[in-house]
């Protein structure tokens, strides 16, 4: 308690000391003298025209309209159900013309304190991000949007999981500014007033207050929000810094985009060590967020796609939450190990704390014994001599029976001498049977596929098999050999042939064995690939997929749809962002094995093997292959049953085979 020795909130929460400041947002643990816990009270200041404070039976009389909002929309942001992931809150409470959230204590330092020291890399950003993208799904199940995702929000814990805080204190501040953080509610639940027959937090009468009427006081909540809020890039998506015009009610609303913005903002610091847009000044930093794009992710490495397409002005073009799931986990398990040798220390070691070494077995033991007993020293001699008796008798019956097993020995060797002297060379000559055929053998391999061949074309005479196109003197036909009447004196000696020409040596590649159930077919496309026989044209899609499906498999081609430009230049970067794979980035079970870059015809490529459930909770097989022509890739990907992933394989490497672009 001595720690906690300054002012008393709520006469129960007692601060440590020297007091906080309360000219500024303040926040600081104190002790729960009703608990006997430790919580984090975060400072929320009020407009000064509050004087009265908040009685003990919670009646928030004497309290202007916007404090009033800013009260209940806290109060509503605490009445969500708890998530793992998700600051709880305890209590909320005016006193001194400020609002007061107690919340939980949670054993971590905030992300902003951790960059601070230095950023983290790309890899540990998607874990955190990943996190606390959980926690932003739990709020939108809820129909809420944080709106306060920021470093500061942010907390690390000490085992690595991070969790998500800030949300009462930013629906506090939003609805202080001039806007409605609470979901739009139903119809037909009843209204909420200040009285004690009110109904819970966050259900309000439709007819109530929703926030800016006008667009007077959509541009006075947005001048509002610039001072409360500040120069914090996270809290200003374009939905929410954009301009008041005359229709200013045909703007984008404010919903869980405004929130992946912050996402990737927040991704954005944690590696690259800076926000996307300068933060010297909330006006200037409102406007550029409207006028320019974010600063380039040079740094981010792996994360840079995820990074720009969650910083798209247009909410519309921004990833949805699963989609972005599947990113962050493709990522995680592509992550190296870390190479925690470079850094281990050695921990020297104290001789004198080592254990001392023993001798085993009776010696110690016998030591024990003859200095507790030495009377009985004599009884033991007794008993090493009756052991030593009983040990000769035991090597005398063991010497007999050898006696009598060489006798016998002896008498089977004299029996068959005879069968033994002709085993023994019929033996023999079946080893060097053995050895003269395998010499044959080797000599045999040796000729035919070292030796120069013979062939019968050419005259009899060594060469390539291929016949030369003209021959000197001959007209083109083969030369004629001596006839046996001639001379041998006048032989004539055969002309030397021409070097054979290209067209003549070199031959067409023999067309690849497809089998009974697959052929050649060229697509209206341009394309051209091996079909089973059994699979149908589903036809081309706005996608640019063309599609053949049949014998539960399916077989998908995109002929240089996507331009090779950017991080997506590398083939294996490239199948993390490719369309084709949205279904493996979004389940919720997958795995990812195989993928390795490859040469396919001299064209950089990349291929993986990956499995995921789907929809109906079926397990799902695929092969996918990425291969880059022409500054363009064509992907090709074919899957089915986990059950046929044999069928799957032999349908790839046909394809990939015989695939020509067009």
């Amino acid at each position: 308690m001595d720690e906690y020795a300054g002012r008393v909130l709520a006469d129960r929460y007692r601060l440590p000391r020297p007091p906080a400041d309360e000219y500024e947002l303040v926040e600081t643990r104190a002790f729960d003298t009703y608990s006997g816990q430790e919580v984090l009270v975060h400072q929320v200041l009020l407009p000064e025209v509050v004087a009265a404070e908040f009685t003990d039976d919670g009646d928030p009389d004497g309290l202007d309209d916007s404090s009033r909002r800013a009260l209940e929309a806290a109060r509503a942001a605490a009445a969500i159900p708890d998530h793992p992931r998700l600051v709880q809150v305890f209590d909320i409470f005016v006193e001194d013309g400020s609002l007061w959230i107690a919340s939980e204590l949670v054993s971590g330092r905030p992300l902003g304190a951790l960059l601070a020291e230095r950023p983290i890399d790309a890899y540990r950003a998607a874990e955190v991000a990943s996190d606390v993208l959980t926690a932003l799904r739990a709020l939108h199940a809820s129909g809420w949007t944080h709106r306060n995702v920021t470093a500061g929000t942010v907390l690390v814990c000490d085992d690595g999981r991070a969790m998500l805080g800030g949300l009462a204190a930013g629906a506090a501040q939003e609805a202080l500014c001039g806007y409605d953080p609470l979901p739009e509610q139903p119809e037909h639940v009843p209204a909420m007033s200040g009285s004690a027959e009110a109904a819970e937090p966050g259900v309000r009468d439709p007819a109530a207050w929703h926030g800016p009427r006008s667009a007077l006081e959509q541009e006075r909540a947005r001048q509002n929000r610039i001072t409360v809020v500040g120069a914090v890039t996270e809290r200003w998506a374009p939905e929410q810094a954009h301009p008041v015009h005359e229709n200013w009610q045909l703007s984008p609303p404010v919903g869980p985009a405004a929130d992946l913005w912050a996402l990737g903002s927040l991704l954005f610091r944690s590696v690259q060590g800076h926000p996307p847009y300068p933060e010297e000044n909330a006006a200037e930093l409102v406007q550029m967020v409207c006028a320019e794009p974010p600063a380039f992710a040079e740094e981010c490495g792996p994360l840079r796609p995820v990074v720009e397409s969650l910083l798209r002005p247009d909410p519309e073009e921004r990833p949805e939450a699963e989609e972005l799931g599947g990113w962050l986990r493709s990522l995680i398990r592509s992550a190296p190990e870390p190479e925690i040798g470079a850094h281990t220390v050695q921990v020297p070691t104290d001789p004198a704390k080592l254990p001392v070494k023993r001798r085993k077995g009776e010696l110690v033991r016998r030591r024990r014994r003859e200095a507790a007993d030495p009377a009985g020293l004599q009884h033991r001699r007794h008993a090493r001599g009756k052991q030593a008796k009983v040990a000769k008798a035991k090597r005398e019956k063991v010497r007999r029976s050898e006696v009598r097993q060489e006798h016998y020995h002896e008498e089977q060797i004299v029996s068959s001498t005879s069968a033994a002297g002709s085993a023994v060379p019929r033996r023999l000559g079946a080893r060097l049977l053995v050895l003269v055929l395998a010499v044959l053998v080797a000599l045999v391999v040796f000729v035919v596929l070292l030796l120069p061949h013979r062939d019968d074309t050419n005259g009899g005479s060594g060469g390539d098999r291929t016949v030369p196109a003209q021959m000197p003197g001959s007209g083109g036909n083969k030369p004629k050999s001596s006839s046996p009447s001639a001379s041998p004196s006048h032989t004539v000696a055969k002309p030397p042939a021409k070097p054979p020409t290209h067209a003549a040596t070199t031959a067409a590649p023999p067309p690849p064995d497809l089998g009974s159930d697959f052929a050649l077919r060229t697509d209206p496309a341009g394309f051209t690939v091996a079909v089973h026989t059994g699979w149908q044209r589903a036809g081309k899609n706005a996608r640019g997929q063309v599609r053949y499906a049949g014998s539960d498999l399916t077989m998908t081609v995109v002929p240089g749809r996507d331009k090779a430009s950017g991080d997506t230049d590398d083939p294996v970067a490239y199948q993390l962002v490719e369309p084709e794979l949205a279904d493996f980035r979004a389940s919720s079970w997958s795995s990812a094995a195989g993928l390795q870059a490859v040469t396919v015809a001299g064209h950089p490529a990349a291929e993986g093997e990956y499995t995921w459930r789907n929809a109906d909770q079926v397990s799902i097989y695929a092969r996918n292959l990425a291969v880059q022509i022409g500054g363009r890739y064509h992907v090709i990907l074919i899957y089915g049953p986990d059950s046929q992933r044999a069928a799957v394989q032999r349908a790839f490497d046909k394809v990939v085979e015989t695939y020509t672009a067009p």
